[in-house]
């Protein structure tokens, strides 16, 4: 049976998946997703622990949407394969993700032009075209570290994600590829949602910690300070939006 679920409180923890691979381990919400239906971003850091080189039947997915009729609506895996409205629409790229670090996925789309891009580390690496007018279904379910065969369930333990993921957040609009890259260029401990509007953010981290987590998924302190959210403005002139992050962040005295 399910584990109760139990609610982190902190933003600036990282989600934990176990070595020990279970169908028990996955972290549940049911965001909205109607402002995404014509656009699309999905970005997290992730760090996977199982060794999905060596084992071609181990398939980890740590994210998957599901809605009524289709499972795969968004999918994304650590072998980096990501799909969106059902496996005919699929992205892949040969790139193999390090384990035991810290890497940065990203994917795009919008429907006007139906381009779905996908990003490792801030670089675009594979690109392709959705089903032209096919837009993106609301009010399904999401999972982290597990794929669903139907909405909050139909898990299998090969598809199990072991490893940590930090900062996954999905957006109502295509960023490009300089924000990607920007967003990669700024480090793990960047608040992406401190660089967009906030009506944009579908789903966020901190919508994540307040999620219901199931099994031994836990959390820990990430070992971040707010002035690492700085690097993003690295090789910048001093702008308005660096003057409002500052007002934003500073303490008065």
């Amino acid at each position: 049976a399910v584990t109760e679920a139990y609610k982190p409180m902190y933003r600036t923890h990282t989600a934990i998946f176990p070595r020990a691979v279970s169908i028990y381990n996955y972290i549940q919400l049911h965001p909205d997703m109607s402002r995404a239906s014509d656009a699309l971003t999905v970005c997290s850091w992730i760090k996977p622990y199982a060794l999905t080189q060596k084992d071609p039947n181990y398939e980890p997915y740590w994210l998957s949407y599901a809605v009524p009729g289709e499972q795969n609506e968004i999918t994304m895996t650590e072998k980096i394969e990501m799909w969106l409205f059902g496996t005919g629409n699929s992205l892949s790229t040969s790139e193999i993700i390090p384990l035991n670090e810290w890497t940065h996925l990203c994917q795009t789309w919008d429907a006007l032009s139906s381009l779905q891009t996908l990003y490792v580390n801030g670089k675009k690496v594979a690109s392709g075209t959705t089903s032209f007018g096919r837009k993106l279904i609301p009010k399904g379910t999401l999972v982290l570290g597990q794929a669903q065969r139907y909405m909050g369930g139909g898990f299998e333990l090969r598809e199990s994600y072991a490893g940590e993921l930090f900062g996954t957040h999905i957006l109502s609009v295509a960023l490009s590829k300089e924000e990607v890259a920007r967003i990669y260029r700024a480090g793990l401990c960047f608040d992406v949602t401190q660089s967009v509007y906030s009506e944009d953010v579908e789903v966020s981290w901190g919508d994540i910690m307040g999620a219901d987590w199931y099994g031994n998924v836990a959390a820990e302190p990430m070992e971040c300070d707010a002035w690492d959210n700085l690097r993003a403005f690295v090789g910048q002139e001093i702008t308005d939006e660096f003057i409002d992050y500052l007002k934003l962040h500073s303490t008065p005295k």
